[in-house]
Formats: C-alpha cells, sequence, structure tokens
C-alpha cells in the first residue's frame, strides 16, 4: 500500500519540473529554489530541461521589450 510519503517522492521529479519556470525567473521561496537547486545538481537531463527554459524565457522577455509602445 502506498503511504502519502510514498506517492509525494514518486511525484518529486514531475513537482520539481514544474518549478523551473518559476526558478528561472527567480520568483520561487528559498525551500523550493533550494529542492530545485539540489535536483539540477543530480539530474543533467533536468538540467538541460532548465537550460531550455532559461532561453525560452529570455526569449521572451527580448521579444516584449522589442513590442514597442501601443498605437
Amino acid at each position: 500500500m502506498n503511504t502519502i510519503k510514498d506517492t509525494s517522492v514518486e511525484r518529486e521529479p514531475e513537482a520539481i519540473e514544474a518549478l523551473l519556470p518559476w526558478h528561472a525567473a527567480g520568483t520561487l521561496n528559498a525551500r523550493d529554489a533550494a529542492r530545485v537547486e539540489d535536483a539540477l545538481s543530480r539530474d543533467p537531463a533536468l538540467a538541460r530541461q532548465y537550460e531550455a527554459v532559461r532561453e525560452e524565457l529570455a526569449e521572451a522577455i527580448h521579444l516584449n521589450e522589442n513590442l514597442g509602445a501601443p498605437s
């Protein structure tokens, strides 16, 4: 029988992955940021995914900054 703890451990990678955009934007609290950093240091695939998230965020910011003022 799965306990609540077992279920949360099984979903940990999904939970960390869901936090990547907020971590890239710097909006996570210290506890969650530490969880993400720990996971990134242990999982090269997650680190690559995080880098892609950071690149997408940078591109979105760049595009929005270059839209100009509304007419």
